[in-house]
Order: structure tokens, then C-alpha cells, then sequence
């Protein structure tokens, strides 16, 4: 698929974006280093990541990368290459040049982090080696232009359900980000939000997810070439009604006026990661409601 120029260049000014996926009902968001090459995507995890796994099981997925005033959103199907199948060594062989050319060129672009993974080779987990890797490629179906926003600096808020560094490491972070399915496909925006007595609001920068659907919140701190620093939270549920325009313009001190239309999200499992290690949780409002569903 050809891009834009517009979004050729978003492409080109940042080397992180946010991946959706469909995780059975609930999506699932996290980062990911990524190039653009021959009208495609490539992005390589681990084969035991849970991305690979949902991935096999449904290719649906979306990839946001925001510059900040812009941002382009690509949808389409994730296609995984594994080195240690047959099947996938035959598929990569019939792509032809493209396949290597898109694997030289996400080398080439990702120097950096490729240096930092060696920084931390040491330390790293056996499923997150280099001979436990596989390629993934986005197959776009189409791509859009999605407007930003000015996010000023926020207040503290707490992530409900993660460890506690994680949580004070997210505790600043102003920009989050909301995803929600559209045609049967995640949508992801840039998002403001706020946590009040674990209550979660969010209020995305264009776009507006429908009340009793499925959804996330993700909230992310990069690091400029280390994995091993990025730390981040998707937190997975429920959009509702209840969203709080009040709390998020006194979280970034602006005014309410200036919040677009806000949501609550309702949590169901929270996944958050520190580096290579990755925890799920279920916060207690979800045991709660369990119990209670009986």
C-alpha cells in the first residue's frame, strides 16, 4: 500500500508505535520498534510474546504512530515469519526481495535499540533472545490521518492494579493512549485520562469509543534505545458513560471546555510491563463484579 507523503513523514519521525491486537474480546496495546518498506510494516518479538500468540489466532490489528500535532493510524492483518518453521522460511522465500529488503531496512533503522538489546544481553529472559525471535508484518488495508493535541503536563495519577514502580513511573505521564474496535478493527488515539478512587476516565483527542464496548487505556514510558527501561500499562475493559471531563481538566490544568468528550473505562485486567517483565492483573473491582455475577 502507497502512503501519503504526510504519512510517509510521520512514519519517518519516530521509531516507536502503539500495536493493537484483538485478544479475544478485549484488545490488547504495546509498543513496538517498527520500519515501513515496501507497503508494509515489520516489527520482530519474541515467539512466546502473547502478541505472536493472538496474532496466529487473529491477524486483525492496527498501529498507531504519533508525533505529537500528527499522528497516522494503519490498520490490516499481522502476518508472522518464524525462523524455526518450515512453512514460514517457504512464505518468506516467496515474498521474494521484499521480505529481506523489509528486514534490512528495520535493522538498519533501529541501530539504537539493536545496541541497547546487546547493552542488556546479560540480563535478558531466554524467550527474549535473539534466536527466539520472529518477524511480524502488517499487511495494511488502509491508513488515515489522525489529528493531535496539546498535552500539557499532569498531575499525578495512579494506574490502578500494576506494581508500585511501575506505577510511580506512570504516575506523570501525560499522553495516554485509548484504543476501541471500529468495523472489526482497533482504532487507537492519542488520549487524555485520570484515575480517581480507581475510577478511570478517558477522553480521546478525535474519535469516540461507544459506551458498553470493548476497550483499553495504554500509558507508556519510552526509553530512546534501551527495552530494558520502557516501562508501561494497558489497562483492558469496559467503556461507559460515566466519564469525568471535571477530574481530567484539573488533572492538566485546563479547562473543561477544552476536554474532548470523556468515557469511563472499566477495568477488567490490567497488563503492564518494566522492561521484559510483563504481569497481569485483575483489579479488585473486577473480582468484585465477578463474585457478584456469580
Amino acid at each position: 500500500m502507497k502512503l501519503t507523503r504526510e504519512a510517509s513523514a510521520i512514519l519517518a519521525g519516530a521509531s516507536i508505535g502503539m500495536l493493537a491486537l484483538r485478544s479475544g474480546r478485549l484488545p490488547l496495546v504495546n509498543p513496538a520498534v517498527y520500519s515501513f518498506a515496501g507497503g508494509s510494516l515489520w516489527m520482530t518479538t519474541s515467539r512466546y510474546a502473547a502478541k505472536t500468540i493472538i496474532a496466529k489466532r487473529d491477524p486483525r490489528a492496527a498501529f498507531l504512530v504519533d508525533v505529537g500535532a500528527k499522528a497516522v493510524l494503519l490498520r490490516g492483518a499481522l502476518e508472522v515469519f518464524d525462523p524455526l518453521s518450515l512453512s514460514s522460511d517457504v512464505r518468506a522465500v516467496l515474498e521474494g526481495p521484499g521480505y529481506f529488503l523489509g528486514m534490512a531496512g528495520y535493522a538498519l533503522r533501529n541501530a539504537p535499540f539493536f545496541a541497547g538489546y546487546l547493552l542488556d544481553l546479560a540480563k535478558l529472559p531466554r524467550e527474549w533472545m535473539p534466536y527466539n525471535r520472529v518477524v511480524l508484518r502488517l499487511k495494511l488495508s488502509d491508513a488515515d490521518l489522525v489529528e493531535g493535541a496539546p498535552f500539557p503536563p499532569a498531575q499525578a495519577a495512579r494506574v490502578p492494579a500494576v506494581p508500585a514502580e511501575v506505577s510511580r513511573r506512570l504516575a506523570g505521564v501525560s499522553r495516554g493512549y485509548a484504543c476501541w474496535i471500529e468495523g472489526g478493527l482497533p482504532v487507537i488515539r492519542p488520549a487524555f485520562w485520570e484515575v480517581d478512587h480507581r475510577e478511570v476516565s478517558v477522553a480521546p483527542a478525535s474519535g469516540r469509543p461507544k459506551p458498553g464496548g470493548p476497550g483499553a487505556l495504554v500509558v507508556e514510558s519510552h526509553h530512546r534505545f534501551r527495552p530494558s527501561m520502557m516501562v508501561g500499562a494497558c489497562v483492558r475493559g469496559t467503556f461507559v458513560r460515566s466519564g469525568d471531563g471535571e477530574a481530567i481538566a484539573e488533572r492538566y490544568g485546563i479547562e473543561v471546555a477544552e476536554v474532548p468528550p470523556a468515557v469511563g473505562l472499566k477495568p477488567e485486567r490490567v497488563t503492564s510491563w518494566r522492561g521484559f517483565a510483563i504481569t497481569t492483573a485483575v483489579p479488585r473491582s473486577a473480582r468484585q463484579l465477578r463474585v457478584a455475577e456469580g
